[in-house]
Formats: C-alpha cells, structure tokens, sequence
C-alpha cells in the first residue's frame, strides 16, 4: 500500500466512513507506535521520523489483520494520533500544524455524552454539515466541531475549534450555544462566523445577519462576582464583530473591514442629496449599512450638502461626506463617531 492509499484511509476514518476491516488496520498501526516518543519540534525532526515510521510502518502492516475489537480513542492519545499523521505521510496537514489544533479541541470538549457527532474537516475545502435542527455550519479546512446528534429541548449547543460559518434556525424556546475557547456565542437564529484560534487566546465572531450574544464566563470567574455571564459580555448586529483577548480577558468590538448594505436592493435609498440636510444623509447611511452615525447634531443641525453617493462602501462614502463637511470620522465600539467644528461657510 502506497502512502497516498494510507492517506486517505486515514481520511476516511477522521469522517468516520471507514469499514472494519479499515479499522482494524489502523490499530495495528496504532499498536505498532511508540506512543511515548515525544512529538518533533523542528521540520527536519518531523522530517525524518516521518521517514523512520513510514519505512517500520510499510513493513509491520504487510502480514495479515489483526481480530477486530474496539478502536482506541485516538483523541485521547494525542501524541499517537500525532504520529499516525506522520506516519502516513500527511505533510500537507504537518504544515498546517493539526496537533496544536487537537490538543486544543481535547482540552475543551467534554467527554462521556451519548450520541454526540465529532467532525474534523481534513480536506482542503470547506465542509457543509446540516445539524440535526436543520442549522447548517460550514466548516473550515484544519477545524473541529462537536455536537449532539439530537438537541436538547432547551438548548442547542455545540463546540468549535478553529472556523465555521453558522447559519442557525429559528427556535425561540431553544438559544443555540457556540463554545469556542473561553467564549460563548449565543443566538436563537442568525447567520454569523466564528473563528477561534488553536492556542486558546483569541476569539472573533463576526454577524452577518441578526443578533448575538457574546461572553466569557471565565471573566465573571475572575471578577469574583456572580452576575450573569451574559450581562458583561456584548451585543452583536449585522456588520459587526468583536475580538475577544483572552490573555487581557476584554472584548474589542468593531465595525466588519467592509461594511455590506443590508436592505433589499427594491428598498434601498437612493444615495442622491439635493441640498440636504446632514441628518437625512446620516439616516440613510445607518438604514443601509446597519450602523450607529454619532454626531453633535446641534453643531450640524444647518449643515446641508448636495451629492451623489455612488460607492457600496460605507468607508468611502464617509470619506466624501466628511471631506465636505470639513469633518473626520473614527469607528468606536463599533460606532461611527463624526467630529466638526461646524458647517463649511
């Protein structure tokens, strides 16, 4: 058997599509390890226990099958599993460093529930899963999701390591729970991204359509209080994201990097002012785009302008409005703050 053909054994029984006889192989393979090698720390040290273990692993799986019985848990054997990647020539996936990432996932998955899912997308494309609400998560190359086959009748709740895309469904009797790292995403239907980091530290979620709930626990742990979770984290809308530091333990909320319009295109408001004033020009750009405008609307309360606003970016639109007005602007938790001295004479 060639190492391509070991490869996607391998990948086959990640999904969990392969037959017995697959299975039994790979214990052989797993009983044939060392497991208490420990794992290699530079590229040239993965480069040649690859070689060492391909050349003893070649060999050892050439006689005949060992009797089935039940597969280890590799997830609990992280270093073994580490160096079945190796063995079979996965380099592609060495470079993309899945160990940090499984240690991470087996560190925050909680074992011994019952018909529970476990998916890893090891392939180099995104992978569609359809949860058993009918919500459908889109997940990464290089990243882990777990869920119950059937949800609770109070709560939906799943656990992610690396980057998904959720789109959930409406249940109002049933919040849907994302636990990344330290971060609880909670929703009862929307569609947004998540992406959490393998080492644990960062967390970013970002909705496109909606509205969450984001927060940490571990912060009311470490206040010492007891209020809800929930109360000290923050709120999401459309076009926005926060990042959530785990080593500082605080959220930085923002705008996306570019804003979309969210109205329907039959309901959009045409970007066109003929002596307008400010206030009609700043509604329609938070009707568009789903975004708080800040200003001191008793400085600009006389300011009027005609334009034409063309460009889908809000960014851009506010670089004209301003440079009109003789104005600046910053995004501020997620809100766009003017600042004037008052209107241009």
């Amino acid at each position: 058997m060639d190492s391509r053909k070991y490869e996607e054994l391998l990948a086959r029984y990640l999904k969990g599509d392969c037959t017995d006889e697959e299975r039994a192989l790979l214990e052989q393979w797993f009983d044939s390890l060392d497991t208490e090698v420990p794992l290699p720390a530079t590229g040239e040290e993965k480069k040649r226990l690859l070689a060492k273990n391909w050349e003893t692993l070649a060999t050892r799986t050439t006689g005949p099958v060992p009797a089935h019985r039940p597969i280890m848990n590799w997830y609990g054997t992280v270093a073994a599993a580490a160096l079945v990647v190796l063995a079979v020539s996965l380099g592609w996936y060495l470079l993309r460093k899945p160990t940090s990432v499984l240690v991470a996932y087996t560190k925050r998955i909680p074992s011994g529930q019952s018909s529970v899912v476990e998916r890893v997308n090891t392939s180099t494309r995104p992978l569609r899963l359809v949860l058993g609400d009918s919500s459908v998560v889109t997940l990464q190359p290089g990243s882990f999701l777990r869920y119950a086959a059937a949800f609770a009748q109070d709560k939906r709740e799943v656990t992610l390591v690396g980057d998904a895309f959720f789109e959930v469904e409406k249940d109002p009797n049933r919040p849907f729970l994302v636990y990344a790292n330290d971060l609880v995403t909670k929703v009862l239907g929307t569609s947004f991204y998540v992406h959490a980091s393998a080492s644990g530290k960062n967390v970013t979620v970002t909705v496109r359509t909606g509205k969450v709930s984001v927060y940490s626990p571990k912060l009311v742990t470490t206040a010492k209080t007891n209020a809800d979770p929930e109360t000290i984290g923050v709120v999401l809308t459309p076009n926005q994201q926060v990042t959530y530091l785990g080593e500082e333990l605080r959220f930085v909320k923002t705008l996306v990097q570019k804003p979309a319009i969210l109205t329907p295109p039959g309901e959009q408001t045409a970007f066109t002012f003929q002596n307008a004033p400010v206030s009609q020009i700043f509604a329609a750009l938070e009707t568009m785009y789903g975004v708080d405008v800040v200003y001191d609307e008793e400085l600009m309360r006389n300011c009027f302008i005609t334009t034409s606003l063309e460009s889908e970016d809000v960014y851009d639109n506010l670089s004209i409005l301003c440079k009109l007005l003789g104005a600046s602007y910053k995004v501020i938790d997620a809100q766009i703050v003017i600042t004037s001295t008052g209107c241009p004479q």
